[in-house]
């Protein structure tokens, strides 16, 4: 059961130890299924802690799915969680040099995130009502209650007012993007930074499309150079330009629009990527809010912010080619299930989404405190630093290093850590973004971050110990 004190800590943080307490408690069968946790309260008391310990270990216990937390009633210990949660390595593992893996890239935690339990329910109310709309096929541009749930959502979170007849639902936003290259017609010509998103440039060539490349820094893409291209439509994504977490400035929006409206039959592809995931300040407005003359395309998913698994995207397309899509695409159905759909309505009309919303922007927001602390307070700040960032869950970390990115992965690698590179997502692979390492704050659990920079400690140790020797020269 509950720990008497926390004396047995050791160097884990009180929060780390009550966390490791009751999640053992709750696999072994001392906390059962159902059992509600003392109060917040109480149990800081009893432990002579702050409420806010108890409240990070409860949290992360919620985040991996051992208890569920009921608004005004408090935690409780999940049905699942001790039959169905991943069985965890033993602590005397035979071998004591294996480590477990880690993968900084996966979004792991995103997933035990979601409210499955709210997601049930909902489902559950969609089928109990045996509506036999769920049965048939589905309309082109998706069902009309989710279609106006999201049209709802945009005009709350986003400020946009958007006509329900102009959203098209779909399976995956890789689907619906290909389906705009071919309403775009013939050979077009697009342009995007030279950060960019590798599979969406992919599916574009293999849809017959031709693409030019402009200059991506910290700040995304530089739209002074748009002038300069033959393209007709544009690809950015300017509330959070992947992996960097670039927010477009609000000038480069206004060049944007400028060139767009300078010829009558230019576009652009506004991809409202993780926008969301915003931590600091009232994100700025959207393109497809700005721009007056109906020529942007907003497209957005629901597999970041619920799980990957529930594949549904949408966009919005301006009225005119609306048009041209029900005359191109008339003859196809909605790749995404009707179910899906309307339990997907449900959760965003009742409130839920809004909720895992707020909830993940507290817990990645801990999450990004976590991650800068630890890699302030290491050996590795000699030689690398975290890149400011106040959206979406990756973070940049640039490093003085001797080593070559494919020698960092590899590396890497040799420790049980899967890396990813800046330079993998750039068109040319130079100098300039060599020596970034991608880090997803939703590929590890708050307790392992510390581990996570003792690897990397690892990898970098030659150049950490030539920092360290330099200064001792001084």
């Amino acid at each position: 059961m509950y720990p008497h004190d926390l004396e047995g800590r050791g160097s884990l943080k009180k929060y780390e130890y009550l966390h490791s307490c009751l999640r053992r408690d709750i696999r072994s069968g001392a906390l059962q299924a159902g059992v509600r946790l003392a109060s917040k309260r109480e149990l800081a008391e009893r432990l002579g802690v702050s409420v806010s310990t108890v409240e990070r270990a409860y949290d992360l216990l919620a985040s991996e799915g051992y208890v569920l937390a009921r608004p005004g009633s408090g935690f409780y210990v999940s049905e699942v969680a001790a039959r169905e949660l991943p069985e965890e390595e033993s602590e005397e593992d035979p071998d004591e040099g294996a480590r477990k893996v880690f993968d900084a890239n996966a979004n792991r935690n995103g997933i035990r995130l979601f409210p499955a339990n709210t997601w049930v329910r909902c489902m559950r109310r969609i089928l109990s009502a045996q509506d036999s709309e769920m049965y048939e096929t589905v309309p082109l541009n998706g069902l009309y209650e989710l279609r106006r749930a999201i049209a709802e959502y945009l005009f709350e979170s986003r400020g946009i007012v958007v006509d329900p007849a102009c959203v098209v639902v779909g399976a995956g936003t890789e689907f619906l993007y290909s389906r705009l290259i071919h309403l775009l017609a013939g050979r077009p010509r697009l342009v995007t930074g030279d950060i960019y998103p590798k599979k969406l440039v992919q599916i574009a060539r293999n849809s017959g499309a031709t693409w030019e490349f402009v200059t991506a820094d910290l700040h995304g893409m530089r739209t002074e150079e748009l002038g300069a291209t033959s393209a007709q439509a544009v690809l950015v994504s300017p509330a959070n330009l992947f992996p960097t977490g670039a927010v477009l400035p609000m000038e480069r929006r206004e060049e944007l629009l400028r060139w767009v409206e300078a010829e009558p039959r230019r576009l652009v592809i506004e991809d409202d990527y993780d926008s969301e995931l915003r931590y600091s300040q009232r994100s700025l407005p959207t393109l497809f809010g700005m721009c007056q003359s109906e020529r942007v395309i907003y497209l957005n998913t629901f597999s970041k912010t619920l799980v990957p698994s529930i594949r549904i995207s949408y966009m919005v397309l301006p009225h005119r080619l609306m048009e041209i899509y029900r005359d191109q695409a008339g003859f196809y159905s909605c790749t995404a299930s009707s179910l899906e759909q309307a339990t997907l309505a449900e959760f965003i009309s009742e409130g839920h989404f809004r909720r895992h919303v707020n909830h993940l922007r507290r817990y990645y927001r801990r999450q990004r405190d976590v991650f800068v602390e630890k890699v302030d307070s290491s050996r590795l700040s000699l030689v690398g630093h975290l890149l400011p960032s106040e959206v979406g869950t990756h973070l940049l970390l640039s490093v003085d290093t001797r080593m070559s990115d494919r020698q960092i992965v590899e590396a890497a690698a040799e420790r049980s850590l899967s890396l990813d590179m800046l330079s993998e997502h750039c068109a040319c692979q130079d100098v300039l973004h060599a020596g970034y390492v991608v880090l997803n704050t939703a590929s590890v659990e708050e307790a392992r971050v510390g581990e996570l920079v003792s690897i990397l400690e690892e990898v970098f140790a030659d150049d950490i110990a030539r920092a360290e020797a330099s200064r001792g020269r001084r």
